[in-house]
């Protein structure tokens, strides 16, 4: 994703990645001159190889991501960064109980030190809007668990299209 957004590109250095199998494999694709043309926004590399379908269909996603330490932080960068949750309809809720420590700050790119003591899903939330201001992004402070039931219930699972776990120990999982 870093190659499309754009955002690391190097000066003066040549990288090939190839991921053909992202690509549609059938010869009826959807993929045309059209649909990849460029639209002068800040995903126009991933339209550019995936379509502008794909693009639109990343906005309109429902995403739970539980967890908002070093690995929801690089999730969350993710999804502002290729749109997802961006569009009419997309939302994407995080999750963490946990507060932002000192330190937390080397490894948890989101965080700055005035954020200590916040509570780290608001804070991430935060972050990741002024990466991109158009993330429709919801912090809980919640623990997905019996006690959560009712907040986390079948009609809230039902409704979303995907679920990321980022929690990084045994106990935040259990």
């Amino acid at each position: 994703m870093k190659s499309c957004t754009g955002k690391f590109t190097p000066i003066m250095q040549w990288m090939y990645f190839d991921a053909v199998e992202c690509l549609p494999e059938d010869d009826d694709s959807s993929l045309n001159a059209e649909t990849c043309s460029l639209r002068n926004c800040r995903y126009d590399g991933q339209i550019a190889v995936f379509g502008t379908a794909l693009q639109e269909r990343l906005s309109q996603l429902k995403y739970f991501l539980v967890g908002a330490g070093a690995i929801g932080c690089e999730l969350l960068k993710n999804f502002a960064m290729m749109g997802l949750a961006c569009g009419e309809g997309g939302e994407l809720t995080v999750t963490d109980m946990d507060t932002i420590e000192k330190s937390n700050l080397n490894r948890q790119f989101l965080f700055r030190p005035w954020d200590v003591t916040k509570m780290k899903s608001e804070t991430a939330a935060a972050a990741v809007k002024q990466m991109n201001p158009n993330i429709r992004v919801n912090p809980h402070q919640n623990r997905v668990g019996p006690e959560t039931e009712k907040v986390y219930d079948d009609d809230f699972f039902e409704a979303l299209d995907g679920v990321a776990n980022a929690l990084d120990n045994v106990d935040a999982s259990m």
